[in-house]
């Protein structure tokens, strides 16, 4: 797909979030205007894609980079799915803080070529943080990777 002006304005006229600071860890994913129930809050301007890297390939990569991957990305059958343009074009959408009283989730009916779109559980006001309850997760053992997550 080629951005053009028309996708850049329509992408910006579906944009809810932006960063800011947290008031449970360091940056957040905030509201800068008012989001419904049941959309997804981080619309991509293009189609995204996940590669699976294995344990094997991350033998090759510097320490420092395979860190940050098993801190972001969660792990599946020893298998990561990382972002297809890397860890320096990563979303807002990776952005938003752990909670056990989320107000957006993964929309797993929507998933699509390696996207996992998320949908808002309730209407979230500007200016409200948005959380996802990270322990909701197909991941091989979350509560391990994560090990700053606290098994409620």
């Amino acid at each position: 797909m080629i951005i053009n002006k028309y996708n850049l304005l329509e992408n910006l006229n579906n944009t809810y979030c932006s960063f800011g600071c947290s008031k449970v860890h360091g940056i957040g994913v905030v509201a800068i205007r008012d989001i419904p129930k049941g959309i997804d809050p981080f619309p991509p301007i293009t189609p995204e894609q996940t590669i699976n890297i294995t344990e094997e390939d991350l033998k090759e990569l510097p320490k420092e980079v395979v860190s940050k991957i098993k801190d972001i990305f969660v792990g599946i059958n020893g298998e990561y799915q990382v972002y297809n343009l890397g860890l320096n074009n990563m979303g807002i959408r990776f952005h938003v803080n752990h909670s056990k009283d989320p107000n957006i989730a993964v929309n797993e009916k929507a998933f699509v070529s390696g996207y996992n779109p998320f949908i808002t559980l309730r209407n979230i006001q500007k200016g409200e943080e948005l959380f996802w309850d990270y322990t909701i997760s197909n991941g091989d053992n979350i509560l391990n990777q994560f090990n700053f997550i606290k098994n409620d």
